[in-house]
């Protein structure tokens, strides 16, 4: 069964240009392995792309953060049809997600915590 279920607590945020978004995740001694990270268009469509979305990790909140997965091509017909970027495995206690693409409007990256099959 697929989990609808998204709460702030998994949530970077949202953003109206590329970068990062703006919440990072204290993973704690979580793992946020075979989860997706989810792009959502919380006011509807977005002009423009492909974006490309990056997850990074980093031992200290405000250290330097490195990439862990980065996506291919994410289109607006792929974030409307539930795009949702597999993390693998890491080692890091913090996590940040990132967008790159020109676009217009406001997108949203969330963790679903299912863990698939």
């Amino acid at each position: 069964m697929i989990n609808f279920m998204y709460d702030k607590f998994n949530d970077f945020g949202a953003v109206i240009a590329a970068g990062d978004f703006p919440n990072a995740m204290n993973m704690g001694k979580a793992s946020i392995e075979r989860m997706t990270v989810d792009l959502k268009l919380p006011d509807g469509e977005i002009k423009g792309g492909p974006l490309t979305l990056t997850i990074k990790g980093s031992d200290e909140e405000s250290g330097t953060y490195a990439s862990i997965v980065t996506s291919g091509s994410v289109t607006v017909d792929m974030i409307k049809e539930g795009y949702g970027l597999p993390v693998p495995k890491t080692k890091y206690k913090y996590l940040k997600a990132a967008v790159s693409g020109d676009f217009e409007g406001e997108i949203q990256a969330i963790i679903n915590t299912y863990l698939g099959k």
